[in-house]
């Protein structure tokens, strides 16, 4: 593992198990075992790294919804798909998760480009879909923000307030993929189709 990677895992390990705020850089370098000042040449100091870690999960999001938004025929379908690959992916990749859920709803304008590229683009890719299956998509800025926001939120409340608990355990998050996907489908499905 490069040096520059080492620094990644330990900030990505950092602040998903303390926040971004209470990590130092020191901290980062002790964990990856370099000197501080290698935090400031491969990323430009501690923001730097967070940006770096937002982008990768807005990535691995944007990836999520390109490839579960190719194949469904219908809103539920969607849903399903959306809600298991998700969860799959968290899974894999739970600390890049947690770090980026937990930026996605802060205010900080050292993200704002990220985050207003990550909307911009998962709408344009739901947009396609609406297109495709003939839905609606006459929704207004905010009520589309507001839906992203919400439906993130579900599908990823056992990490943003239960901690994680049934994410790893198998069979409990089949159910808890069943019951996401079910309160999805009853609430958004009205809204879109």
């Amino acid at each position: 593992m490069t040096k520059r990677e080492k620094i990644f895992n330990a900030g990505v390990k950092l602040f998903a198990e303390r926040s971004y705020n209470s990590v130092g850089i020191r901290d980062i370098a002790t964990a990856a075992g370099v000197n501080s000042a290698m935090i400031s040449y491969y990323f430009g100091g501690k923001s730097g790294l967070l940006r770096e870690i937002f982008s990768t999960f807005k990535e691995r999001i944007l990836n999520v919804i390109v490839v579960t938004m190719a194949k469904p025929v219908d809103h539920a379908e969607l849903i399903d798909n959306n809600v298991c690959a998700f969860l799959d992916d968290a899974r894999e990749h739970r600390d890049i998760y947690l770090v980026g859920l937990r930026e996605l709803n802060h205010d900080s304008l050292e993200l704002q480009d990220l985050r207003d590229d990550l909307d911009a683009r998962s709408w344009k890719y739901f947009s396609e879909f609406l297109d495709k299956t003939g839905s609606k998509g006459d929704r207004t800025e905010d009520e589309r923000d507001i839906t992203f926001t919400a439906v993130i939120g579900i599908i990823f409340s056992d990490y943003l307030l239960g901690g994680g608990q049934f994410i790893d355990d198998d069979s409990k998050v089949e159910v808890y993929k069943s019951v996401i996907s079910s309160i999805l489908k009853r609430g958004s499905t009205s809204i879109w189709t």
